[in-house]
């Protein structure tokens, strides 16, 4: 289980906000990189957009080598051979 991290931040002037040399090195981002700030019912999470890509088909990785988009395509084109349009 993940350990919770604390970190204080302090809203500068027009509202920045200065993100930790340790997380900017766990979320691999550097000056310049864009971040997201996610609210959920949890709270606020700062994330980066690969990250929040990964979570979200992370449930859906396959460790069998299938491609379920491929697969996708294949069922819908199957179907459209059998219509008379």
């Amino acid at each position: 289980m993940t350990q919770i991290q604390y970190y204080n931040l302090k809203i500068q002037a027009q509202g920045r906000v200065a993100v930790p040399t340790a997380v900017r090195a766990d979320l691999n981002v550097q000056e310049g990189d864009e971040v997201l700030l996610v609210k959920d019912a949890h709270g606020y999470h700062l994330t980066t957009r690969q990250a929040l890509i990964e979570a979200a088909t992370g449930s859906l990785a396959r460790t069998d080598g299938r491609d379920l988009t491929q697969e996708l395509l294949d069922d819908r084109a199957q179907d459209a051979a059998g219509k008379d349009w």
